[in-house]
């Protein structure tokens, strides 16, 4: 187990509140259709351009109680959830890699799953643009991971080997019930994700985002949901999982099974 001092994972959660803040910013502008690095923040109902003092994260939000202190209007608590969210994702993946290069792709990875995970619970949809950002990220994490020719073959076949599976139960759901089990998006993502974990991981990532489905199905039918509820944070937490303890080096059973 290699030893990681406390530095750094204060220095690593610190980076993850300020990447998180960026993805609140990101999963605001984003489905709006509005440019995601023009012009400062602004309060979402006064319009008020808001300063250094206005942006800590997590500490402003608990200062001003959740709270414009221009006009008073509401800040949504989602903001500081996704800041804090960010963080411990950071501090997992340092935990799982170690310091290095790896550790950074891996933060990135998260941030772009907290953007989806954020728009997917408001707006039910999974951005093409966040998507292809992972893509290519993916391709760079494969490229650092395993250089060999067997490695690559792995991921595209994993990619190919997604959203071919992903295709098919949507095309199963809507003959059987009449009606779509996965967006486009959610197939897109499966190719995403077969990219990063490889052909072998793919079986692990379905059963943990299968997993994570189940117990956020629950929640959201408790919480008075509609029947219909997004499935992109359940493929966000299913992907992070694998990839993580594909990092760490710990065993995946099904992949396992896989190879045998």
């Amino acid at each position: 187990m290699i030893f990681i001092p406390a530095m750094n994972y204060a220095a690593t959660a610190l980076l993850g509140l300020l990447f998180g803040s960026f993805a609140g910013l990101v999963a605001y502008r984003l489905p709006k259709g509005e440019a995601v690095m023009a012009g400062r923040s602004r309060c979402t109902q006064c319009g008020h351009a808001l300063g250094a003092a206005d942006l800590v994260p997590v500490l402003s939000w608990l200062r001003s109680r959740g709270r414009c202190r221009h006009c008073g209007g509401t800040v949504a608590w989602r903001y500081p959830l996704i800041e804090i969210a960010t963080a411990l994702l950071f501090v997992l993946a340092l935990m799982a890699a170690g310091p290095g290069l790896k550790v950074i792709m891996l933060g990135l990875l998260a941030v772009g799953l907290v953007i989806i995970t954020a728009i997917d619970l408001e707006y039910q949809i999974i951005p093409d643009q966040i998507s292809l950002a992972l893509a290519g990220l993916g391709l760079g994490y494969q490229a650092l991971a395993d250089t060999t020719f067997a490695g690559w073959l792995s991921a595209g076949a994993g990619a190919a080997a997604g959203i071919s599976i992903a295709w098919l139960l949507r095309a199963l759901f809507q003959r059987i019930k009449g009606r779509e089990a996965l967006g486009l998006g959610d197939v897109k993502f499966f190719a995403v994700a077969g990219l990063w974990t490889g052909v072998h991981g793919l079986a692990d990532f379905m059963m943990f985002s299968g997993l994570a489905g189940i117990l956020f199905a629950a929640g959201w039918q408790w919480r008075g949901g509609d029947a219909v509820f997004p499935f992109g944070p359940a493929l966000a937490a299913g992907l992070y999982a694998v990839v993580l303890l594909k990092a760490g080096g710990a065993p995946q059973p099904l992949s396992l099974l896989m190879i045998r």
